[in-house]
């Protein structure tokens, strides 16, 4: 063989083994990225009756505007947080620390989800509380226009009253407008007006002064029945819509806690969209799947006779995103993967 054939020969062999490398490479990213695919949606492990806890932590682990916030050098619950996000992107992991730190005494009895959400807010830092923060103002004005009350409320949660139902299902968006609704007090229902110095007629009004980046909205399945004198729970049909709007400001739904069952033999799971592939997926403690229905693929309200509370996203305008983005981030959360 010659010096130019052998030399040909020894190109092409390493073109050849060049070629092989890279298809090997290739095929070991695209076995990466199925891999990571599937081990991108984790759930948490039931101590006994946790599932309350369980969904309400995955729709907080669905809301990145709180983990920068989350210190881990403060408070215990923000530290606990902060493991279990971090965990929960690479694994299903336990909740015995953080309900320590909640003070959760017994795991074995079931709590309501949305007592232990509010418990949540109440126990880490202020910074990451008001996300879910908003303002409520309360007027009452007589028809001269004199004030007979005004007060402001903070909020983490606004409760609706399933008891309004149009043909059998009941409308979040008009419950939820029936709280900005006006109120009039005509005849036998009258208020005394201190400056009128007798009762006189009056209207009564309430507006969110102050809105939150993540509205919460509480639907009231859980009642007191006066006949009976007991709880009882409603499973009413409930028309969710994707979009809801108030003071000029517009919310996305990107999270649902369940309530399926019993008032006493209940079980609770989440509902969540996550921000990657815009795919819904249900969270059932240690089972995390694509949603068989994915909410408003057919229509812009969503059914459900389960949904228990609801988590909406304000929508951000492009000079919010740019503040957001120049801000620095402090204590972030640090992953080889993307969050979903």
């Amino acid at each position: 063989m010659t010096t130019a054939m052998w030399g040909d020969l020894k190109r092409r062999m390493i073109s050849s083994r060049k070629r092989v490398l890279e298809e090997v490479e290739t095929a070991d990213k695209k076995k990466q990225r199925v891999t990571e695919q599937q081990r991108r949606h984790y759930g948490l492990i039931n101590q006994g009756a946790t599932c309350y806890l369980n969904s309400v932590l995955q729709v907080l682990f669905m809301t990145p505007e709180i983990y920068g916030r989350l210190d881990p050098k403060s408070l215990i619950t923000d530290q606990e947080l902060r493991k279990i996000f971090e965990k929960l992107q690479e694994t299903t992991c336990g909740t015995e620390n953080i309900t320590k730190s909640l003070e959760i005494e017994d795991v074995y009895e079931q709590e309501d989800a949305a007592k232990c959400l509010e418990l949540i807010l109440d126990k880490v830092s202020p910074q990451v509380s008001e996300v879910f923060q908003g303002q409520l103002a309360y007027t009452t004005k007589c028809f001269k226009g004199h004030s007979i009350n005004e007060e402001t409320n903070p909020f983490w949660t606004l409760p609706l009253s399933l008891r309004d139902m149009h043909d059998g299902n009941y409308s979040v968006e008009r419950g939820f407008e029936k709280i900005f609704q006006t109120k009039f007090y005509k005849e036998d229902n009258m208020l005394f007006c201190k400056q009128c110095k007798k009762k006189t007629e009056a209207a009564s009004g309430c507006e969110m002064v102050e809105s939150p980046h993540i509205l919460i909205l509480l639907l009231k399945r859980f009642v007191f029945d006066y006949n009976i004198m007991s709880d009882v729970k409603s499973d009413c049909s409930v028309d969710v819509p994707q979009e809801i709007e108030t003071q000029g400001k517009k919310y996305k739904l990107y999270g649902i806690v369940n309530h399926m069952g019993s008032l006493t033999g209940g079980h609770y799971t989440a509902t969540v969209r996550s921000r990657e592939d815009k795919t819904w997926y249900d969270c059932e403690d240690t089972h995390v799947q694509k949603a068989e229905e994915q909410p408003f693929a057919k229509a812009r309200t969503y059914n459900s006779s389960t949904a228990y509370l609801l988590m909406y996203r304000a929508s951000v305008s492009r000079d919010e995103v740019k503040e957001e983005q120049e801000e620095p981030c402090k204590s972030q959360l640090t992953s080889r993967r993307t969050l979903f």
